[in-house]
C-alpha cells in the first residue's frame, strides 16, 4: 500500500514568504495605493520596515509599516492614525578594504 502526504491546501510556505500587501501597486480596500518599500525601519512596530503609501482619494503621502497596510486609512482624509515619517534607509557602511 502506497502512503502519500494529504493535498496542500491554503497558501504553500514558499507563497506566504512573499506578500502581496507590500508590493508596490498593491492597494487596500481604503483606496491606500503602496508606492515602495522604504528600507527604513518601523519606529511603531518591532521587526517591520516602512512602506511608502500614496491615498488614491486625495494623494497624501505618508509612511506605513508592512502589517498595517492591508487596513489602513488616510490620515488626511480618512482620520487615520498619523503615518511614520518617511525617510530613507540608514548608510550603510561598507567595511571591504
Amino acid at each position: 500500500m502506497k502512503l502519500t502526504a494529504p493535498p496542500h491546501r491554503g497558501r504553500s510556505s514558499a507563497s506566504s514568504s512573499l506578500s502581496q500587501t507590500t508590493a508596490p501597486g498593491f492597494l487596500n480596500p481604503n483606496q491606500q495605493k503602496v508606492i515602495a518599500a522604504t528600507g527604513a525601519r518601523s519606529t511603531s512596530r518591532s521587526n517591520q520596515n516602512i512602506y511608502h503609501l500614496r491615498c488614491g482619494l486625495c494623494a497624501h503621502d505618508y509612511g506605513c509599516n508592512g502589517l498595517d497596510i492591508k487596513a489602513r486609512l488616510c490620515p488626511s482624509c480618512q482620520s487615520g492614525v498619523p503615518g511614520e515619517p518617511l525617510r530613507e534607509r540608514g548608510p550603510m557602511l561598507d567595511f571591504a578594504p
